[in-house]
């Protein structure tokens, strides 16, 4: 019995050795209570549990919650802060390239007991997303600008290192900000792409094993995902209390936003988006209702009007290429009104892809620009440019009627507001504007496939805060839709593709920008690419709506004011419910 009692202490005084072992992140949180569940909504369940092959934002959110990566996000969106890895830097190389250096946390552990190690880094990079042909999206964000991989490097048990042969900025984000996958659970699933894509699909939730806060226990699809916590997680709050502080988040799965806003009125949900027509009626709702909304910053990746530079009918091309043409257009368009009559003035008017929020966004430059509301201005521009008005209709100096198409997603209602907006505008100054608005996939294979369009009304995605979306900004861009290079889509003319020399300086602030280490130079190109857009009006950008969010006065979220870039649920291991 002595014997028994002897090896059961050892036993205990074992894992208590290594529960003090692990390097602990402590969070900067206090006074939070630990347990209950946090009830969210949502409109999609994953398509996979993978994160190398996931496509689509409905997997990637689930999956976000039961896998780390070495870093995390700061509260402005930059993957700057430490997760798995305790510390990173990076050393420029005698040789004109650069190193960067994650050092891991001891004692890390998947929520299945096995370690996790340095081994699962490398192995994550070297078998899966440094193979081209291994994932969706191939390797391209992990090459350099010669189109060369960086060489790995285990320097020792806790620190791998990533070398590039030329200058590469962001190695904190492309590294740090990868999802680790468990060597012990892949190892004999990357032997080719289909294997990867058939391992932790969603039919194999209990193959999954967690490195993050929660760990996912159950799917049925179209009705809940249901999460638990991970028990090996290695945060702390500062008081001690081990993190997360929820035992359980459920989703439910809805048909729709409207039945999502009504499970939450009902008090059925905790937190929720919330759109700028929902939100006076939410407002005024709040204390009956015991929640509160909150207005947060403005979300990046404003609404644009984009021509197309390569338009089907030759004489068009002209107009759309036309800076002035497009600044006339910029100054018809009552920004203001539709952040006030559609938004709720929840928003504001823009003229460039950044907002005011943004580090990159020179206020006192485009502010001076003036593109404000003016049918004055407008008509000005135009006659100056040579068009010329005759019996109520607007005509270029070659005699050809000022006339075009302009479609949009028929689903999206504030950008059909918009069209009808300018279309009524654009009519004062002689210009006829047939406005069409069709099927979402339709418009954008239009776009894609065939280049038959004239102007279009759409959003590129401000996931991150990082301007440098090289496919959408560099000439040859898989995304560069309003000028496509004939080398990129064969439906352009070649004998009339036209380059304008700011997209010349664009594309070669995409290529400097790649290189760019510090941080004050990399703000004044950024800048200067801000300005140049909203100076051209190359997009011409419409407005941006205020992130939006109800939540339970009962959930104490982690952050007071939520930004797009980071969510209400940002830091979700330090958000707490009361009873």
């Amino acid at each position: 019995m002595k014997k028994l009692l002897f090896v059961f202490i050892a036993l205990i005084s074992s894992i208590l050795f290594f529960a003090e072992d692990v390097e602990w992140l402590v969070v900067d949180v206090d006074g939070g209570v630990p347990g209950n569940t946090l009830f969210l909504g949502t409109t999609s369940g994953p398509k996979t549990l993978n994160p190398a092959t996931s496509q689509e934002t409905s997997s990637n959110d689930i999956i976000s919650l039961f896998l780390d990566s070495m870093l995390q996000q700061d509260q402005y969106g930059f993957v700057t802060q430490p997760a798995l890895a305790k510390s990173w830097k990076y050393e420029k190389t005698s040789e004109g390239g650069v190193s960067y250096y994650f050092t891991l946390r001891k004692g890390l552990k998947w929520s299945d007991g096995e370690p996790l190690t340095i081994d699962d880094v490398i192995f994550t990079f070297e078998k899966i997303y440094f193979k081209n042909d291994m994932t969706p999206n191939g390797n391209d964000s992990y090459l350099d600008s010669e189109k060369n991989l960086p060489i790995i490097e285990k320097v020792d048990n806790y620190t791998v290192k990533f070398t590039y042969k030329t200058l590469v900025r962001n190695g904190n984000g492309i590294f740090g900000g990868t999802s680790i996958l468990p060597k012990h659970i892949f190892k004999d699933h990357v032997s080719s792409s289909d294997a990867l894509a058939q391992t932790w699909t969603v039919d194999q939730l209990k193959s999954v094993v967690a490195s993050g806060p929660f760990i996912l226990k159950d799917y049925k699809e179209g009705v809940r995902i249901v999460l638990e916590k991970n028990p090996n997680y290695y945060a702390k709050s500062k008081d001690g209390i081990r993190l997360p502080y929820l035992d359980k988040i459920i989703y439910t799965i809805l048909p729709n936003n409207q039945t999502e806003l009504l499970r939450f009125k009902a008090g059925d949900l905790d937190l929720m988006g919330i759109t700028a027509n929902d939100y006076p009626t939410l407002k005024a709702g709040e204390e009956e209702g015991n929640y509160k909304t909150i207005v947060g910053e403005l979300n990046p990746g404003p609404s644009f009007i984009a021509f197309n530079f390569n338009a089907p009918e030759k004489y068009k091309r002209a107009w759309f290429r036309d800076s002035e043409f497009r600044k006339a257009v910029s100054f018809a368009l009552d920004r203001n009104s539709v952040v006030d009559n559609m938004l709720n003035g929840m928003g504001a008017a823009v003229f460039s892809r950044e907002v005011p929020d943004s580090k990159y966004y020179d206020e006192e430059t485009i502010n001076r620009m003036h593109y404000k509301y003016s049918l004055s201005k407008a008509k000005s521009i135009l006659r100056k440019a040579g068009y010329v008005l005759k019996n109520g209709k607007l005509f270029d100096k070659f005699g050809n009627q000022v006339t075009f198409s302009i479609e949009t997603n028929v689903s999206t209602e504030v950008w059909v507001d918009i069209a009808n907006i300018l279309k009524d505008s654009l009519q004062k100054l002689g210009i006829d504007v047939i406005f069409t608005p069709i099927q979402f996939n339709t418009l954008v294979q239009k776009i894609i496939t065939t280049g038959q369009w004239d102007a279009v009304i759409l959003r590129l995605s401000g996931d991150t805060p990082d301007p440098a979306a090289e496919n959408v900004w560099t000439l040859k861009g898989g995304l560069h839709f309003w000028n496509f290079s004939p080398e990129t889509k064969e439906f352009v003319d070649k004998e009339d593709y036209f380059v304008p020399d700011y997209e010349k300086r664009i594309d070669e602030i995409m290529v400097q920008q790649k290189t760019l280490l510090d941080d004050e130079k990399l703000t004044k190109l950024f800048k200067e690419f801000n300005n140049i857009l909203a100076e051209e009006q190359v997009l011409i950008y419409t407005f941006a709506q205020n992130y939006l969010v109800a939540v339970n006065n009962k959930v104490h979220l982690y952050t007071k004011k939520p930004n797009p870039y980071i969510k209400s649920t940002y830091r979700i291991y330090a958000i707490w419910k009361e009873n």
